[in-house]
């Protein structure tokens, strides 16, 4: 049986070690848990652990999850497992096709997987229908984070670094309800970490451009890092690394 306690707690020292390292304050970087294909059993042990940021890949899962966790709450099962606050932060993770954006908005607080105008202008379009029918603030635009393709893989989605700079500008022009707080990256899938490095230095890079961009200096989050890279991440200046492996195990897949 895994524990996922002692898990995350193997995780946050491995964190705390590479903040030190690269000379960064304690705490400085935000821990997301992935989970993708993870029952509502381990995420109400990541609670009782002191855990509250989800990402999710997966919209029907999304879903599931957040009825559940919603459920659990209502039958005392939260409660049995040592939880007695639910508030937790539910975060897009995956590529969201246009007909599950609805679905997306409603039950997560940010998407991170932008990589085009087109998506931005459906985000701008569905949050002035959840305005228009009381479910966000007038005036409210949606969080997102720009995804960068900073490997060049073929089959990573993400926007060309060179064109990362044009988009933010087009949408942080145009689309007043659609909100850009930062970058994501998925690092390169090699085990030639000076090409690692590389992926997450180039999304560094484009971060403080970013920031250049009127309007958009507070856009400082750098999402980037995964169970087998978190500490170059940390090292490149990342503020929120992804994990699902090394807190959940092997990911089973259904």
């Amino acid at each position: 049986m895994v524990d996922i306690a002692h898990n995350i707690a193997l995780v946050r020292g491995r964190m705390a070690a590479a903040e030190q390292r690269a000379g960064r304050r304690a705490g400085s970087v935000k821990l997301m848990l992935a989970a993708k294909y993870q029952p509502v059993e381990n995420l109400l042990a990541a609670f009782a652990a002191g855990e509250r940021l989800l990402g999710h890949n997966m919209i029907q899962q999304l879903e599931a999850a957040e009825e559940a966790l919603n459920a659990a709450g209502a039958d005392g099962s939260a409660l049995r497992a040592g939880v007695t606050n639910l508030t937790h932060t539910t975060t897009v993770i995956g590529h969201v096709q246009s007909n599950k954006l609805s679905h997306a908005m409603h039950y997560a607080q940010r998407i991170d997987t932008v990589d085009t105008f087109k998506t931005a202008q459906q985000i701008a379009r569905r949050q002035q229908a959840r305005i228009d029918a009381g479910e966000a603030k007038i005036g409210e635009a949606y969080p997102i984070l720009l995804q960068v393709n900073s490997s060049g893989a073929p089959t990573q989605f993400g926007c060309e670094p060179a064109d990362l700079i044009e988009l933010a500008t087009h949408i942080s022009e145009t689309l007043p309800l659609v909100s850009i707080r930062g970058l994501m990256t998925i690092g390169a899938n090699t085990p030639d970490t000076t090409a690692v490095i590389r992926s997450f230095s180039i999304t560094r890079d484009l971060g403080s451009q970013l920031r250049a961009i009127p309007g958009l200096a507070d856009a400082t989050e750098l999402s980037m890092g995964m169970t087998n890279d978190m500490e170059l991440a940390i090292e490149q200046g990342s503020t929120e690394i992804r994990i699902g492996t090394a807190i959940f195990g092997p990911r089973a897949q259904k």
